[in-house]
C-alpha cells in the first residue's frame, strides 16, 4: 500500500482496503467511540459480505484517564454486539506518567492490541486515523523543521508492523474526518467526543485549530515527501545490500565502493546502520551524523564515535562497532525474557538464574572470530558481545542459542539479535532497510504486509 494524498470517501476508502488484503483475512478494528474509529467499524461492517474471506473482530483499550472512559468503553461494546461483532475490553491497568502522558498512552495502547491480535491470530489491526490526523502530524513536524530532508514531512505511514509480529494498517489515512461524521449521520449512528480533543494544553489540538483557521495543508507536498522519503530508505537498502557486512551480529564492515555515491543515501543507511548496532531506539540525530559525515568525507583514516558506536576509517573501508563503555550487567530469572544493551533478547529457559554481560576479548580468540578485521578492531568488535554466566559456569555467546549440557540446569539459553528502531514500530518506507539489517544480523524475518503484491508496488 503506498501512500497518496487524495481524499476518498469512507466507502471507497473500505473498498480499496477490502481489494488489496489478502484472504482469508481477520481484522481487529481499535475502536475507541469517536467518530473515526466508529466510522471504520460501521462501514466494515456494511462492506463485508458473508463467504467474502473477512472477518471482522473489535477491540477497545480503556486507558482509565478519565472517570467516565469504562462506561464509554461499554457503549461501544454494546454497539459491538448490535452489529455483530465481537468485542474485547482491555484496561490500561497501573500508574501513569506525569509526564509524556500522550506517548504512554500510545505505547501502552498499541502493546495491548497487539496482545489482543496475538489471541485472534489477526490478519492486521486497524486503527481510524484520518487525513486530518496526517495534516496535523505533518504539521507538528513542519514546526520542528521545514527542510526537504526531515523525513518526519512524509507523515504517518500506511502501514506499520508492531512488536515485529503484527501490521498495523489505517485504512481512513486519505479520508477527511468530517467525511466520516457524514457518513455516520447518513447510517443514523453516533459518536463519542473525547474532551481531551479540544484541550489546547495538548500541541495536536493546538496545531488542529491552526489548520482549521488557516487552512495550509499542502497534500501534493505531502505526496511528495512520502516518495523521496521511501526512495530514499529503498536506496539505502541497496547500498546496505551491495557493500555492508555484518559478522557475528557486532562488527559492520563498509566496503570503499559503498563510502562513495549519493551522500544523502550513505547517511541514511549509516544513521540506522548505527542504532541498530549501538542497541538505540532511533536513528542517529543530525548533529551527531553530520560529525560522523564530515569526518568521512574528509578521507582521512581515523575513528570517531558516535551514538554509541565507534566509526574506524580504514584503507580497506569502514569499520562499526558498538564502543564497549556502558555495557553494564543484567539479571535474567530463570523462564524470564530481557533485553541486555538494546541489542541482543536473552530468553533463559534454563533452571538458574543467569547474568549477561561483556564478553571478556582474548587476542587470539578475537582473530579466530573476526579473521578478516585489523586486530585491534577485532579486540574491539569481541569485546561487545554478550557473555552468559550461571553459577559459576560460563557460556560465550557466539552463536543464538546455547545449550547447557551440564548442571545447574537442562534448559537453553537463547540469545537472538535486536532491531533497536525497528523492533517494536516498524513503518512501510523503512521495511526493505529494516529487512537488510535483519537477514545481516540473523534476526527472525518480519512477517510480509497482508496485502496483495500489486498493491505494494503500486
Amino acid at each position: 500500500m503506498t501512500a497518496s494524498a487524495s481524499n476518498l470517501p469512507p466507502v471507497e476508502a473500505i473498498q480499496r482496503l477490502l481489494d488489496v488484503i489478502t484472504k482469508p483475512a481477520r481484522l481487529l478494528v481499535a475502536i475507541s467511540g469517536g467518530s473515526d474509529s466508529t466510522g471504520l467499524l460501521v462501514a466494515l461492517s456494511k462492506a463485508i459480505s458473508p463467504g467474502s474471506g473477512v472477518s471482522l473482530f473489535a477491540a477497545t483499550v480503556d486507558h482509565a484517564l478519565r472517570p467516565e472512559s469504562a462506561e464509554e468503553a461499554l457503549s461501544v461494546a454494546a454497539l459491538c454486539s448490535r452489529l455483530g461483532i465481537p468485542h474485547v475490553i482491555r484496561r490500561w491497568e497501573g500508574e501513569k506518567p506525569e509526564a509524556g502522558l500522550s506517548a504512554a498512552s500510545r505505547e501502552a495502547r498499541y502493546r495491548l492490541l497487539v496482545e489482543i491480535a496475538d489471541e485472534i491470530d489477526a490478519t492486521a489491526i486497524l486503527t481510524g486515523h484520518t487525513l486530518d490526523d496526517q495534516a496535523e502530524t505533518v504539521a507538528m513536524r513542519a514546526a520542528r523543521s521545514g527542510r526537504e530532508d526531515n523525513l518526519g514531512l512524509a507523515g504517518m505511514a500506511e502501514a506499520v508492523l508492531l512488536e515485529r509480529r503484527r501490521w498495523l494498517l489505517r485504512p481512513f489515512l486519505k479520508t477527511r474526518r468530517a467525511d466520516i461524521r457524514a457518513f455516520l449521520t447518513n447510517e443514523g449512528e453516533s459518536w463519542i467526543d473525547d474532551p481531551s480533543n479540544l484541550n489546547p494544553h495538548y500541541e495536536r489540538v493546538r496545531v488542529r485549530g491552526k489548520l482549521a483557521t488557516e487552512g495550509s495543508f499542502d497534500a501534493a507536498a505531502l505526496t511528495r515527501a512520502v516518495k523521496r522519503r521511501t526512495a530514499l530508505s529503498d536506496a539505502a537498502a541497496r547500498l546496505v545490500h551491495d557493500h555492508v557486512t555484518i559478522r557475528l551480529g557486532v562488527l559492520a564492515h563498509l566496503a570503499p565502493a559503498g563510502l562513495a555515491g549519493d551522500g544523502a543515501v550513505r547517511r541514511h543507511a549509516l544513521s540506522l546502520l548505527s542504532a541498530v548496532l549501538g542497541g538505540r531506539a532511533h536513528a542517529l540525530r543530525g548533529e551527531s551524523t553530520n560529525r560522523v559525515m564530515a569526518f568521512l568525507d574528509s578521507g582521512r583514516p581515523g575513528r570517531i564515535t558516535a551514538g554509541r558506536v565507534i566509526f574506524d576509517l580504514r584503507r580497506d573501508g569502514l569499520y562499526l562497532a558498538r564502543e564497549n563503555r556502558g555495557l553494564m550487567p543484567l539479571v535474567v530469572a530463570p523462564g524470564g525474557i530481557a533485553v541486555w544493551d538494546g541489542r541482543y533478547r536473552i530468553a533463559n529457559g534454563s533452571a538458574a538464574e543467569i547474568i549477561i554481560g561483556p564478553t571478556a576479548p582474548d587476542r587470539e580468540e578475537a582473530r579466530a572470530l573476526f579473521p578478516d578485521a585489523p586486530p585491534a578492531i577485532a579486540m574491539r568488535a569481541m569485546s561487545v558481545m554478550p557473555w552468559v554466566e550461571a553459577n559459576s559456569f560460563f557460556f560465550p555467546a557466539g552463536s543464538s542459542t546455547i545449550a547447557l549440557s551440564q548442571p545447574p540446569t537442562a534448559g537453553q539459553i537463547h540469545i537472538m539479535p535486536t532491531l533497536a528502531p525497528f523492533d517494536r514500530f516498524l513503518p512501510q518506507f523503512d521495511l526493505n532497510l529494516a529487512s537488510e539489517f535483519a537477514v545481516l544480523l540473523g534476526c527472525d524475518v518480519f512477517p510480509p504486509l497482508p496485502v496483495k503484491d500489486s498493491a505494494r508496488k503500486s
